[in-house]
């Protein structure tokens, strides 16, 4: 899944090489850009529907790594005004930006801390969370065994973890992650792996998307297309893994 990022050549504020690795800080400095980035379009519409669909299936406390400025978990918090939802972001301004857009929507189940996947705050409480989500995130970090290690610590018993990561498979999404800088490739067999040894047990996968972020609406008969088409593993953009804490 191509990422939503600036195109080459914008400018952007200067920051160390192993800062732009660590974050992709392509928009760092810019809140509003991004969540205008990522509010609207054909995809974004289906993340919604796809992550409304898990949701519907797992009940509990939500806890999304890497929210960005909140743009999912504000739309999840507000369709499921019964239930809780934490937002953790490494970027202060962003969970400003979040905090303050949920206080403008009214949206007291919700709130964002700033924290990474490998060291989440002190307000995630051990065995807290029953549905961890993680979107475009993992291919950003350096050190998995940490988020993994970290994930299992707030997870109750049986909880759910659904990352979904660009698809390697597809030979557009894996030069566009080869070459563009701030971005790797997702591998998940190694994430699997990983997870595995930490006690988390692959129950599913689900490949999406054929159209990229940049398309705003497709027709009826394109997206019946793309929903069977994104079956094939090395068309679709997107891979949604779905993990059981035992």
């Amino acid at each position: 899944m191509p990422s939503d990022r600036p195109a080459a050549g914008q400018a952007q504020p200067a920051r160390s090489a192993d800062e732009q690795r660590r974050y992709n800080a392509g928009y760092d400095e810019q809140p509003e850009a991004y969540e205008s980035l990522r509010a609207a379009g054909h995809m974004t519409r289906r993340r919604v529907e796809y992550f409304e669909g898990v949701l519907r299936r797992v009940p509990g406390r939500v806890l999304e790594v890497g929210s960005g400025t909140g743009t999912l978990l504000r739309r999840l918090a507000g369709a499921h005004p019964d239930r809780r939802f934490t937002g953790v972001e490494p970027l202060p301004n962003y969970v400003e930006f979040a905090n303050a857009r949920s206080a403008d929507l009214g949206l007291t189940n919700v709130v964002f801390e700033v924290g990474t996947g490998e060291a989440l705050p002190a307000g995630v409480a051990d065995g807290s969370v029953d549905l961890i989500i993680s979107v475009d995130a993992l291919h950003h970090v350096e050190d998995l065994d940490a988020v993994i290690a970290e994930a299992s610590r707030v997870a109750a018993p049986g909880a759910r973890w659904r990352a979904m990561e660009p698809n390697r498979l597809h030979p557009y999404v894996f030069l566009w992650h080869t070459v563009t800088a701030g971005e790797r490739t997702f591998d998940a067999g190694d994430f699997l792996r990983r997870a595995r040894a930490a006690g988390w047990r692959l129950a599913g996968r689900d490949r999406l998307y054929i159209f990229p972020s940049t398309v705003q609406q497709v027709p009826p008969w394109a997206e019946r297309l793309e929903r069977l088409l994104e079956r094939v593993p090395f068309l679709s953009g997107g891979l949604a893994l779905d993990l059981v804490k035992d």
